[in-house]
């Protein structure tokens, strides 16, 4: 018996040391009785792409009406992180956005503008950073934005979805 359990972990170590791309998946914490993002992808007939470098502690609220909104909330539940809005893609060209940055993401086209108000301190003695990312992938049209993270974090958490 011992041996078999030995045997079993010594088989475990192998494949998470010889093969790096095995990601073990992470549990995600929804609230305000959320829809999950298997529920939400049975309903709807486009890809919904969710990023995959968030921090474990950040809250998902999920809204399927008028689209897809993901809501990533900090560990409190008390402020808006990233807003990710799904909805089935169209294409995009640079007419679209005249005053955008183009960007790459996961070889897509997309576009990053930031706020207006970029640098200046909100109410709540927060500085204002990041701002509106827009692209197309896989089918889907993704609308990405924050008030709290840069636009190379944003890019970031933009190339991670999948």
């Amino acid at each position: 018996m011992a041996f078999s359990i030995r045997l079993f972990v010594f088989i475990l170590l192998l494949m998470f040391s010889s093969n790096p791309m095995i990601i073990m998946a992470k549990e995600i914490k929804y609230n305000h009785n959320s829809e999950t993002i298997s529920e939400i992808k049975e309903k709807v007939d486009f890809t919904i792409l969710t990023p995959r470098k968030i921090p474990n502690d950040w809250i998902l609220d999920t809204k399927t009406s008028p689209w897809i909104m993901l809501l990533y909330m900090n560990s409190k539940d008390t402020k808006l992180m990233i807003a990710i809005h799904l909805r089935k893609g169209f294409p995009l060209s640079n007419e679209d956005f005249p005053h955008s940055q183009q960007v790459d993401i996961n070889g897509n086209k997309g576009y990053f503008h930031k706020w207006i108000d970029s640098g200046e301190v909100d109410k709540n003695g927060d500085t204002i950073t990041g701002g509106l990312l827009n692209w197309v992938q896989d089918g889907t049209y993704v609308e990405m934005n924050s008030s709290r993270f840069s636009k190379e974090e944003m890019l970031e958490i933009a190339r991670s979805m999948k």
